[in-house]
């Protein structure tokens, strides 16, 4: 009789365990299922908490759980956060698409910090196997980190493969080259160091070359004004009593307003750059970014 209650007792024991296990499991798929409808509404917070206690429970496939991670982390501008779960997703994966979608992930994420160099190297990791969507994110991505970089030809040329694998119309591939020749007369238009030279020889004139007429006019009578007042302190008193009494000041703004219209010009073609930036994504961006 001992021995058929001992032989219950382990029975039911072994019966509970299952049960239990069973429970388990199936608890870890409503978590991530529930994560998974929040994912989708747009709660990336609550989504990555969910996530995370899936992986943290155990749920079989961690590589995808890991890529949902590192996507939520993103949306949530974590981004060094996101690289790390798009590393563990690269490094416990065996399926190449996934890998793939790994290094996609963790390279627009250093996109995003403008870590261009980075990305670029994080790119050169991308399987052979990959799908021809992946290999168009791979060249759309890799034409932004170059310009980022203003390596303008190969981005140019990383641009030019997203429409190819796009099958856009030549029209686009007409206005992209259009662009990229904008970009590079950019430099010459604007050139800071013509800027500088110009607001030495003639102040303000380097200014009125980057479009900022109003801060060429205050330089240019800033500059008349104390260089007529020196000349007049000459004419009453001596050069030496003017030299000591306005000199600092003429030297102050007349290297100021040098070093201002070098600022100037750099400012511009960075804001002319940005405006092509803009009409190029136009242009080449994929339909799921």
């Amino acid at each position: 009789m001992n021995s058929f209650m001992k032989q219950s007792k382990y029975y039911f024991l072994i019966i509970s365990l299952l049960v239990g296990l069973n429970l388990s499991a199936q608890t870890v798929k409503e978590v991530v299922k529930f994560a998974n409808e929040q994912f989708e509404e747009g709660n990336y917070s609550i989504a990555s908490k969910e996530y995370n206690r899936a992986f943290f429970f155990g749920y079989d496939q961690k590589d995808i759980l890991s890529l949902q991670i590192a996507q939520c982390y993103s949306q949530l501008n974590e981004y060094d956060l996101a690289s790390d779960f798009f590393d563990k997703a690269y490094r416990i994966t065996s399926n190449d698409s996934i890998k793939d979608e790994a290094i996609l992930g963790k390279s627009f994420c250093l996109l995003l910090q403008k870590k261009y160099v980075l990305s670029i190297s994080e790119l050169y990791n991308l399987t052979d196997h990959a799908s021809d969507k992946q290999k168009l994110h791979y060249h759309f991505l890799k034409g932004i980190a170059h310009y980022g970089i203003q390596d303008d030809s190969a981005s140019f040329y990383e641009f030019n493969e997203v429409l190819k694998l796009s099958e856009l119309n030549d029209s686009n591939s007409f206005a992209l080259q259009s662009e990229f020749e904008n970009v590079h007369r950019y430099q010459k238009r604007y050139n800071p160091n013509r800027a500088y030279i110009m607001s030495g020889i003639f102040p303000g004139s380097g200014q009125f070359s980057s479009g900022a007429f109003k801060d060429g006019i205050n330089s240019m009578l800033l500059i008349g004004g104390l260089f007529m007042v020196s000349v007049r302190v000459t004419n009453l008193y001596s050069f030496w009593d003017a030299a000591i009494a306005l000199f600092p000041w003429i030297q102050r703004y007349y290297l100021g307003g040098m070093d201002h219209s070098k600022a100037l010009a750099v400012s511009k073609i960075e804001s002319k750059r940005y405006e092509s930036y803009l009409r190029i994504m136009k242009l080449t961006s994929p339909n799921d970014f």
